[in-house]
C-alpha cells in the first residue's frame, strides 16, 4: 500500500527479451515497445549522438572489429552494445580477414573502408591524420555503448526500485505477536 508522499505504479513490461533485442537493435525502441516514450527518445537521441559525434571525430575509423595481434581492438565490446549500427564492422572485418588469405582476390573493403579494420600500417596514419581525434572518437563511441547497454538491461528488468514498503510490513508484523 503507498501512503502519502509515496507513488505507487504497475508497469508493464511486455516481453522482456523481445524488449532488450529491440533496444540492442536500435536504442531506445526497447522502451517504446514497452510504453515508456520519453525515455525511448531520451536514450536513442543520447546515444545516437554520442555515437555519430565520435564517429565524425575519428573520420569513421574508430569503429572497426578486430581481435588479431597486434591490434586487439578490446574497445570494440563495448562499442558493440550500441546494437546495429555495429553490424558493418563486423562484416568489414570478415571481408577484410578473408581476403588476407588470398591476396590474389584482394578488394577494397566495402562503404569506402568505414568501419574496415587497418591493414598493414594504416592504423599509424589514422593517427597521423586524426591525432587525439581518433582516440576521442573511440571513447565517444565506447561510452555510447556502454550507455546503451544499461539501457537494455533497463528494458529487460525495469527501472531500479527500492522496496522500503516490504521491509515495513514485516517490522509492523512482529510488532503485532508480542504476548503480554
Amino acid at each position: 500500500m503507498a501512503t502519502d508522499g509515496e507513488l505507487e505504479f504497475t508497469l508493464d513490461l511486455k516481453n522482456r527479451g523481445v524488449a532488450a533485442l529491440l533496444g540492442w537493435l536500435v536504442p531506445g525502441v526497447g522502451h517504446l515497445y514497452q510504453g515508456r516514450t520519453s525515455k525511448g527518445i531520451a536514450i536513442f537521441l543520447s546515444v545516437s549522438l554520442l555515437f555519430i559525434f565520435g564517429l565524425q571525430l575519428s573520420g569513421g575509423k574508430a569503429v572497426y572489429c578486430s581481435f588479431r595481434s597486434p591490434d586487439v581492438r578490446w574497445q570494440f565490446i563495448g562499442q558493440a552494445f550500441v546494437g546495429s549500427a555495429a553490424i558493418p564492422a563486423v562484416v568489414q572485418n570478415r571481408v577484410v580477414r578473408g581476403q588476407e588469405a588470398d591476396p590474389a582476390s584482394m578488394i577494397k573493403p566495402l562503404m569506402g573502408g568505414k568501419f574496415a579494420p587497418p591493414i598493414a600500417g594504416e592504423r599509424r596514419q589514422w593517427h597521423a591524420d586524426y591525432h587525439a581525434y581518433f582516440q576521442m572518437g573511440t571513447l565517444y563511441t565506447f561510452v555510447a555503448g556502454l550507455l546503451n547497454m544499461f539501457a537494455i538491461f533497463d528494458a529487460y528488468c525495469g527501472p531500479a526500485v527500492l522496496y522500503q514498503e516490504l521491509a515495513d510490513d514485516e517490522e509492523d508484523d512482529g510488532e503485532g505477536d508480542e504476548e503480554e
